[in-house]
């Protein structure tokens, strides 16, 4: 499945991405090791925050740009 990377998660979803509990990411988020904002009380993470926070930003960004290009090309015929 292709995700956006101003794809927003929860931290619960984020967990569930990462294969993580919900607390360790909270605690991620708290330690800075993870970047997110906080609103009403909730974490909210995007997508290449948590492709940063695994080390795979740059690839996911290429598949993304390359994804964005075949949906316009496919869409000009």
């Amino acid at each position: 499945m292709i995700v956006s990377p101003d794809e927003t998660f929860s931290a619960r979803e984020a967990a569930d991405f990462l294969r993580k509990s919900e607390r360790q990411v909270q605690r991620y988020l708290a330690d800075g090791k993870l970047q997110g904002s906080r609103k009403n009380g909730r974490w909210q993470l995007t997508a290449l925050e948590l492709w940063r926070f695994q080390g795979i930003a740059r690839e996911m960004q290429d598949i993304w740009i390359d994804y964005c290009v075949r949906v316009a090309k496919r869409d000009e015929e």
